[in-house]
């Protein structure tokens, strides 16, 4: 079995790639949402635009994906524990569907809001669920990488929607776009469930089938398993699944199970770390680049900078990252990649916001276009490596499989509600206190963020999820072997008893 196992090792890594490639492929159509507002705003401006914008129009276009994000949180949350992971997901496909169709026949900005709204309650459904699922359904040592593909889909989607927006219009572009999101649902429909979740629902040998059919079968895995189904069997114990309650009575025993639970470290410090690292990725800018593209280029590099270009470019920097990212999340601990990126993107935005800042006061010895380009270039590579890649592949290990749901579904509204300020905010500073100050003050966001993330997040890079779940309980491994029985469970060993026996 062992052989067997070493030599079909490949199928399980291919059949983890394709659970996970129906993930990513739909999270490159949200990536296609946030750049496509970098095509269609310019195009709205010019005099021949069937619809004219003013510049408040335009940030509500852009930014209305960050309030849409909180329904598609709200939405998800309950869905994904009472649904299951698969039916969850087939369920993001409608809305980010809609939208790319509403776009096509609308002749208005409400038109045109409604069909972004639409398109930003999809991606808040799949904010929590993406890296739910694949970390549920991954190896632990190839998990990192897998989570990675989340931010690299996204930067693939912005590219494309950047890229086809140089050469067609952006009705073509829409069109496009949604056949992106159609060929993920056909790969979702051949999906499994996620077998965490189906044994959280009692479903053990369903659960026990597709483990192993993703995993494989060795000492490791069996390990995993066992841990798995134990930790979900006391749960389930000291719950009210299955039983026949009134409402009334179920509903006061969920109030009294969420004031129990919100007192549980092992919830509310996940939720805090996801809180303070979603609001540094969207502080970081991000999703405001994104956005704005060639509006930040011409402040930057200049207003005769080749805008179009340089935004093509940098989008190939950041896919070029984005791979990178992968390695690097294989070889280094999450938590250096994270202050190491985190630190050259707060010199980043330092870099800029002087250099803008001399130049718009003549203070600067001579006017090189390659001095902002490399400054923008270094800022989005930080971004990428590490900023945009760490939250999620940390968002798919942190939370216990108890709280999963709902506590993947709570931290994310910080990733909602901080896209919405970001992006809305941005346009507002920019031309209230200039694009120096607004540098400034995002990278004090950010800078606060990662000073308060270092003495909280914990290293889980090839650690189990269980053992990150039992770290956050206060549990050291030694604490967990003590409660092991005498006879261990590998090789069926007796394990010494170190207590006095009292007879």
């Amino acid at each position: 079995m062992g052989k067997q196992d070493k030599r079909g090792s490949c199928i399980y890594l291919l059949r983890q790639c394709f659970l996970t490639a129906s993930v990513a492929i739909n999270i490159i159509a949200h990536g296609c949402v946030i750049g496509f507002s970098a095509i269609l705003i310019p195009s709205l401006r010019r005099p021949e635009s069937h619809i004219q914008v003013t510049t408040s129009e335009e940030s509500w276009i852009a930014s209305v994906i960050g309030f849409a994000l909180i329904v598609g949180n709200f939405i998800i949350t309950p869905l994904m524990d009472t649904l299951g992971r698969k039916r969850s997901h087939l369920l993001t496909i409608l809305p980010i569907l809609s939208g790319w169709f509403l776009l096509l026949m609308v002749n208005s900005v409400a038109g045109l809001i409604t069909a972004r709204f639409l398109q930003g309650v999809s991606m808040g459904m799949l904010g929590p669920l993406g890296s739910i699922i694949i970390g549920e359904m991954t190896d632990p040592k190839s998990r990192g990488a897998f989570l990675t593909s989340v931010s690299l889909s996204l930067t693939i989607g912005v590219m494309f929607s950047h890229g086809m927006g140089t050469y067609v219009s952006w009705e073509q572009n829409a069109l496009l776009c949604s056949f992106i999101t159609f060929t993920s649902l056909l790969l979702i429909i051949y999906n499994p469930e996620s077998p965490s979740w189906l044994i959280s629902k009692g479903r053990i040998k369903e659960g026990e089938e597709v483990f192993f059919w993703l995993r494989g079968r060795g000492p490791d895995q069996e390990s995993e398993f066992e841990n798995m189904v134990a930790a979900q069997r006391m749960q389930r114990k000291s719950s009210v699944i299955d039983q026949e309650l009134p409402l009334k009575v179920k509903a006061k025993r969920f109030f009294a199970y969420l004031r129990s639970t919100s007192r549980k470290p092992e919830f509310y410090k996940p939720i805090i770390i996801m809180f303070l690292l979603y609001t540094m990725f969207q502080f970081a800018g991000i999703n405001v680049i994104s956005s704005y593209a060639m509006d930040i280029i011409h402040k930057v590099v200049g207003p005769d900078a080749n805008a179009k270009f340089l935004m093509v470019m940098l989008d190939i920097e950041r896919l070029i990252c984005n791979i990178l990212a992968v390695f690097l999340m294989k070889t280094l601990k999450r938590r250096t990649l994270l202050f190491c990126s985190g630190a050259i993107c707060v010199f980043s935005y330092i870099g800029k916001s002087c250099y803008v800042y001399a130049k718009q006061n003549d203070m600067l010895p001579f006017d090189n276009q390659w001095i902002p380009i490399a400054l923008i270039g270094l800022y989005l590579c930080s971004l990428t490596v590490g900023i945009s890649s760490i939250p999620f592949a940390i968002s798919g290990e942190i939370f216990p499989l108890e709280y999963r749901g709902l506590g993947g579904g709570i931290s994310v509204l910080a990733l909602s509600l901080n896209f919405f300020i970001a992006v809305k905010s941005f346009p507002v500073l920019n031309n209230a206190v200039g694009l120096p100050i607004t540098y400034l003050m995002y990278a004090g966001v950010v800078v606060l963020c990662l000073s308060i993330i270092y003495f909280m997040l914990p290293e889980t890079k090839d650690r189990t999820l269980q053992e990150i779940e039992d770290s956050f309980r206060g549990l050291s491994p030694r604490d967990i072997k003590s409660a092991e029985p005498l006879n261990g469970l590998n090789n069926g060993e007796m394990r010494r008893c170190s207590s006095h026996i009292l007879y």
